[in-house]
């Protein structure tokens, strides 16, 4: 399987974890079954909470990854300036980079105030 494929399908798969993960979120508020007891412990509710967070930063990581690469090139930034064109590259690695820190510090947090 190649990495667009497995991509398409993470990205596809997630959003319909997220769809089920909400509903049952509604689900609960609605029956005022959510509860801070339940938060915190749970162990299986913080597991799915785990995975949808996870899942999260996967869903944001392909669907900005995919904007970085179809317009942080030379040719679309070059109709902006020649300079920003003969630097697309720099510009669009430190784009990803600072997105995937982004994505380990929020993800990072919610762990530890899930989990601890």
């Amino acid at each position: 399987m190649n990495i667009g494929r497995l991509s398409w399908y993470l990205q596809r798969y997630s959003a319909f974890y997220f769809l089920i993960f909400l509903g049952y979120l509604e689900y609960l508020f609605w029956t005022n079954s959510l509860s801070f007891e339940l938060i915190t412990t749970c162990s299986w509710f913080k597991v799915s909470l785990s995975i949808f967070i996870l899942l999260v930063c996967v869903h944001a990581f392909i669907g900005l990854w995919t904007v970085g690469t179809d317009y942080l090139t030379k040719r679309t930034l070059g109709f902006i300036s020649t300079s920003l064109s003969n630097s697309a590259d720099i510009i669009r690695k430190i784009y990803e980079i600072s997105f995937i820190l982004l994505g380990l510090i929020i993800t990072l947090m919610y762990f530890s105030i899930i989990w601890f």
